[in-house]
């Protein structure tokens, strides 16, 4: 049995709005001075370590927080774990992909090393700090 058009297209905006629900971006301009975003962050993820062994959890969400002085560009992004890992796994396998050439390769990028985030657990990830832009990125 063929699926009609209209319920292959209404079938796309569905998954497409359910995903659009699961991610969170927040931008906002005109930011000279982010310190109070970063103390804000940073007090979160020294609570969710500070909890770590009171449970064996996994995380649930992968959390950004972006600062590009230059612009004043604030960047906040959470998108849950299945949705990262859903992507992680596209990718991994787009990277063996002989049609799509070697990802892998051509961003220099080790799959292995973050194709399982889960095993991290919740808590900071990667901070980076350069002359105009930092970089945030922990597990909630």
């Amino acid at each position: 049995m063929r699926t009609s058009a209209p319920a292959r297209a209404a079938g796309l905006v569905f998954v497409a709005l359910s995903l659009t629900a699961c991610v969170s971006v927040h931008v906002e301009k005109g930011v000279s001075d982010a310190d109070r975003y970063f103390r804000k962050a940073y007090a979160e993820i020294a609570r969710i370590e500070g909890s770590r062994g009171l449970s064996a959890r996994k995380p649930h969400r992968l959390c950004v927080l972006a600062h590009d002085a230059e612009d004043g560009e604030l960047v906040r992004v959470t998108v849950p774990m299945w949705l990262v890992n859903m992507g992680l796994d596209l990718g991994a396998h787009a990277s063996g992909n002989e049609h799509g050439g070697d990802i892998g390769d051509r961003y220099e990028l080790e799959w292995g090393a973050i194709r399982d985030l889960d095993r991290y657990g919740p808590g900071l990830l990667a901070s980076v700090e350069e002359e105009t832009a930092r970089v945030l990125v922990w597990l909630r």
